[in-house]
């Protein structure tokens, strides 16, 4: 676990270091998960090894935070779980707004794997994350391809 020392005109963070297991390079902004609590994944549970965040019902309490930076397949990288993000991934998904508007700045698991959309999520839906969430900070439309947003992360 990385915790930057105090600053006073920055947002504190904490990062954990993760091993990519998914076969994939995870990029940067996209949603982790640790491999655990999966049937897909339950050979990788060692308390590092990783996968994309995804609706997946297994899934949702092992979210640990967004890429700091891309990982590739096999590789060790940084993923904030607590703090402000500049990189959200958003779905792609047509005709959607994840904005500021009450019931719109709280983000689940988008279409894609690893990416959030917002789509009215409520408070009871993020229970199921078992009070980890992402908070938008922006207005940001996921028509066409990946759009980012920046938010609060908080998985621990």
């Amino acid at each position: 676990m990385l915790i930057p020392s105090i600053q006073r005109d920055t947002p504190e963070r904490i990062y954990i270091n993760v091993k990519n297991v998914s076969g994939n390079t995870m990029t940067c902004g996209y949603g982790i998960c640790l491999a655990v609590g999966n049937e897909d994944v339950a050979a990788s549970a060692d308390g590092i090894g990783a996968v994309l965040f995804n609706a997946s019902a297994e899934l949702n309490p092992a979210f640990v935070g967004v890429a700091k930076a891309d990982i590739a397949d096999n590789g060790y990288g940084l993923v904030l779980s607590f703090g402000f993000c500049d990189s959200i991934a958003l779905s792609q998904e047509a005709n959607v707004t994840c904005g500021l508007l009450a019931g719109d700045s709280l983000l689940i698991a988008g279409a894609q794997p690893g990416t959030f959309t917002s789509a009215n999520a409520a408070w009871e839906a993020i229970s199921t994350y078992c009070g980890k969430y992402v908070v938008n900070a922006t207005t940001q439309s996921t028509t066409g391809g990946i759009n980012y947003t920046k938010g609060l992360v908080r998985c621990l």
